[in-house]
């Protein structure tokens, strides 16, 4: 436990290697990047660690570590990412997507869809989540919108700018416990952690439910870690209680969960926790 050490905060700037997730994800951190990252980058360390990595927008925003680990329990996202390692595959993936539509119909078509070898599988889900609502794909329903949302030719300078970053990066699918645990390889290490809100929605956005105990596992274990951590969690009493040994600081960003027609992103009430203390350097920051 680190919380006695002190950072100091700057304004955000965006790191020279920043890449846009190249997914939509239900709760992704895209429009909190300017909150987010003064909490990580004011951290020295050679070790970055997501046991949640989701969408990865905080992954993909940041400068890129010496030593990168990201992990997450969502099988078919985490071989979308493995996917992103392999420059064949990629190529594969635009070629197939240089000729797609988007529409009800196709969608529906990609959902029936039995792959049968890893190409199909990452089609699949890479498909589905560029046009179901908020990228859900477990129970995906139709959510593209002509006109605003990517067509499907330009989803290839989405992969390739992303497998850019991908190199050399260690992708898992385990539990976040055994991130969490794992020995340092390198100096310091500095874990970013999204886990699935207290609050969320479990049965329409996860594949992997997040259950009371998982929660309170999450907290004994980075309350016993002696990497550092930035956690973030939505702003409710629970979560306040469960964490009020460590540092506790509330934000408000812009998030979208919803799956319904028409619903546009809304103003969460956050938490960005860390077990060492973030200050301004200068003057309050946001």
């Amino acid at each position: 436990m680190k919380l006695n050490e002190v950072f100091y905060l700057e304004e955000y700037q965006k790191s020279k290697d920043f890449v846009k997730s190249p997914f939509r994800y239900a709760g992704g951190k895209f429009y909190a990047l300017k909150l987010i990252l003064p909490y990580i980058d004011c951290v020295d360390y050679d070790e970055y660690r997501e046991p949640f990595v989701g969408g990865g927008s905080v992954f993909f925003a940041k400068k890129k570590s010496s030593i990168s680990w990201i992990n997450d329990l969502e099988t078919k996202i985490i071989q979308v990412y493995q996917a992103l390692t392999d420059d064949e595959m990629v190529q594969q993936l635009s070629a197939l997507f240089a000729n797609e539509v988007a529409n009800k119909e196709r969608h529906s078509e990609v959902k029936e869809m039995t792959p049968k070898t890893p190409l199909e599988e990452v089609f699949q889900t890479y498909y589905l989540n560029r046009t179901s609502y908020c990228g859900i794909i477990n129970a995906p329903a139709w959510g593209y919108c002509t006109g605003k949302s990517a067509p499907p030719p330009n989803w290839s300078s989405f992969l390739k700018s992303a497998s850019k970053k991908m190199k050399d990066v260690r992708i898992t699918s385990l539990d976040f416990s055994d991130v969490i645990t794992a020995p340092r390889s390198g100096k310091r290490v500095l874990m970013y952690l999204d886990p699935p809100y207290y609050g969320a929605d479990q049965k329409r956005a996860y594949t992997k439910s997040f259950e009371l105990e998982d929660h309170i596992r999450l907290c004994e274990l980075l309350k016993q870690t002696e990497h550092y951590f930035c956690l973030s969690y939505d702003n409710v009493k629970e979560v306040k209680d469960l964490y009020k040994w460590a540092n506790v600081y509330e934000k408000s960003w812009l998030y979208n969960t919803a799956n319904k027609q028409g619903e546009h992103r809304s103003l969460g009430q956050e938490l960005i926790i860390t077990n060492y203390e973030a200050i301004p350097s200068i003057s309050p920051l946001f």
